[in-house]
């Protein structure tokens, strides 16, 4: 079967709860006015089993533009990047990081259990987390230790940006949090350098509207 074929089997599914199909990117996207919500789908196929797997994602647009401007990414990344990334057995214990079929194992069953996690906890989390102070507590509430999904470079750019733009009562120590563990876990000079430049911009930057 052709990773075409398999998008084709998810279309409708995803279609009716507002995701549209983005060949380019070969994902299904949401928007919101503050950022997306992604869905990837990977099938691969070996020749002792064959691999379906899901990743789910949020998109804030405010906090990957800024972000950016401090760290060395390809020209076209900025636009495309993901907030936070999330596999299904990082949101729910129910379900595998990834299904594997074996054999004539039919797919259907793995797509069947799929769709079933999206409406019970798929679709909910990323309901929840578009929402930039849900997500900005997720990012705090993982203190030192950065989403399995991201490196700790990018944990950190993101954690104090959400907490700049939408937890101002918390930002200096938060500030501080993210600085101290730059530092601990010694980064890169230039690492320390961009992240010095991030929070300067962040410090000077007028915060409108809370949101």
């Amino acid at each position: 079967m052709r990773k075409e074929e398999v998008i084709d089997l998810h279309y409708g599914f995803f279609k009716d709860f507002g995701f549209e199909f983005h060949p380019q990117n070969f994902l299904f996207e949401k928007s919101f006015p503050q950022g997306n919500q992604v869905i990837f789908v990977h099938y691969t196929e070996y020749p002792d089993a064959t691999y379906l797997e899901y990743k789910l994602g949020v998109r804030i647009h405010a906090v990957e533009s800024i972000i950016h401007k401090f760290l060395p990414t390809l020209s076209d990344y900025a636009s495309r990047s993901i907030t936070l990334i999330q596999s299904p057995d990082l949101i729910s214990s129910e379900y595998p990081r990834r299904y594997v079929l074996k054999d004539s194992e039919p797919i259907s069953d793995c797509i069947l259990s799929a769709e079933n996690f999206f409406i019970k906890h798929g679709f909910p989390w990323m309901d929840e987390m578009i929402e930039p102070k849900n997500l900005e507590l997720a990012f705090a509430s993982h203190g030192e230790f950065p989403f399995q999904t991201q490196n700790f470079v990018y944990h950190a750019f993101r954690g104090v940006t959400l907490a700049r733009l939408y937890n101002s009562p918390d930002y200096l120590n938060l500030r501080q949090l993210y600085l101290e563990q730059i530092k601990r876990k010694e980064m890169t000079p230039f690492t320390i350098a961009s992240f010095l430049q991030l929070l300067d911009y962040l410090d000077h930057l007028e915060i409108k509207i809370a949101s």
